[in-house]
């Protein structure tokens, strides 16, 4: 049982399992368990390239080692992917009941002899999932998430707002499906299709004269790593990024982006959500994308979505926002002109002001070129703590290319081939 009180500053609550699962350590493994079993084999066809390109026989035991050793990297690559699913899949909690204190310097929590403190800047998102428990996971750091029981929703609400974190303050990115298919596929993929393409290859050479044997097993390793690196991205999980000025949907081998200003409906049916949309300007037209969550995360999602696209909806556009944006002009040129807004007074005169600047890069329904021109004249205008607001801007967005030309606009020196390139 949960109990909840609000305190005068932030919000406190005693949670009966507060607990810690390393999603990052199970990345690693994973990783491992490939490289115990593609390590070896790459090594053995270096070994026989050299050993025919410089004469050498004596590297040949090589080969034979290293692709006997493949094998046994098979068997490790089973040890090292069990170790890859506890750490991803098993949360590790603390003894009894916890009282767990949130506020604006981050979250602290007591159970029994333990105290633990995280800083808010160590808190990078947050969502509140209902099943199989109520509980508000807390991405960390490093992969890591922390997990808080809470008894409803509500409650779960209460604690990111006392931590800030909401659909206005940073986007918040969630993975949906299955957290080991994409190594499963690559586990088991490598070692089949070593086999299938080791059969392919040595039938499609029987008729051609290739010199030496080391051209066939490049072709063998060549082959079976696309094989299996294919497999492996068609296995990868569907990733929503939600952010405060629109959702980018990460599949396979496509990206979808939909800015809050095109998003017309967030519809649940069933254990699938579907989002419809629609284009304009030189996109004419619409789609919808359907994703297939589980049970427990359809909700959630379609909420943090639907409370995103509110949050975005208000607020009119600040005054002589205009001038802000690129219109074409080469950025050598957007960027002086900037410069000369400020250095004659012409910003006063067009109604634009350094906190119109801040209204505007933070405006989620601006367009691009204006968010940034926002942020490179905040820079050129030496408004304090410039960079940081623009740092907290570019962590908020969902968009890629965005996200990349503030992060540029707020470097010490602004690098502008780079800015280029993200503003392409």
């Amino acid at each position: 049982m949960v109990q909840a009180m609000r305190a005068t500053s932030g919000f406190r609550l005693t949670s009966r399992r507060v607990a810690r699962r390393h999603e990052g350590l199970g990345r690693i493994f994973g990783g491992l368990a490939l490289l115990a079993i593609a390590g070896p084999f790459l090594i053995g066809v270096i070994a026989s390239v050299l050993a025919d390109a410089l004469d050498a026989p004596s590297l040949g035991k090589f080969e034979v080692i290293a692709l006997f050793l493949t094998l046994l990297g098979v068997l490790a690559a089973l040890g090292l992917s069990f170790l890859s699913l506890l750490f991803a899949t098993t949360a590790v909690g603390w003894k009894g009941p916890a009282h767990v204190a949130a506020d604006a310097a981050g979250l602290r929590f007591t159970s029994g002899a333990v105290k633990r403190s995280i800083p808010r800047t160590d808190i990078l998102s947050g969502l509140v999932l209902s099943d199989p428990h109520v509980r508000v996971e807390l991405s960390l750091p490093r992969g890591q998430v922390l997990e808080v029981h809470v008894a409803r929703e509500e409650e779960g609400a209460r604690l990111l707002a006392a931590l800030g974190i909401g659909p206005t303050e940073r986007c918040v990115a969630i993975s949906l499906g299955s957290v080991h298919r994409e190594l499963a596929a690559g586990c088991v993929g490598l070692p089949v299709f070593m086999v299938l393409w080791l059969i392919g290859v040595t039938e499609l050479s029987r008729p051609l004269t290739i010199p030496g044997s080391s051209w066939q097993l490049v072709a063998w390793f060549a082959l079976t790593l696309l094989s299996t690196w294919l497999l492996r991205r068609a296995a990868r999980r569907t990733q929503v990024v939600v952010g405060t000025d629109g959702v980018r949907v990460e599949r396979p081998f496509s990206t979808v982006w939909i800015a809050y200003a095109e998003l017309d409906a967030v519809r649940r049916l069933g254990d699938r959500l579907l989002l419809l949309y629609r284009r304009g300007g030189s996109h004419r037209g619409g789609g919808s994308v359907v994703l297939r969550t589980r049970d427990t995360l359809t909700e959630a999602l379609a909420q943090r979505i639907r409370d995103a696209h509110e949050g975005a909806a208000g607020g009119a556009a600040s005054r002589g926002a205009e001038a802000l944006e690129r219109r074409g002009r080469d950025l050598a040129v957007w960027h002086e002109d900037l410069r000369k807004l400020l250095a004659g007074g012409d910003y006063r005169a067009a109604g634009l002001t350094p906190e119109d600047a801040l209204h505007a890069l933070d405006d989620a329904n601006a367009p691009r070129d204006r968010r940034v021109g926002a942020a490179l004249f905040l820079r050129v205008a030496g408004y304090p703590e410039a960079q940081e607001h623009i740092r907290v801007a570019a962590g908020a967005t969902a968009d890629d290319a965005l996200r990349a030309a503030l992060e540029h606009a707020a470097e010490e020196e602004v690098d502008d081939a780079a800015l280029a390139r993200a503003l392409r």
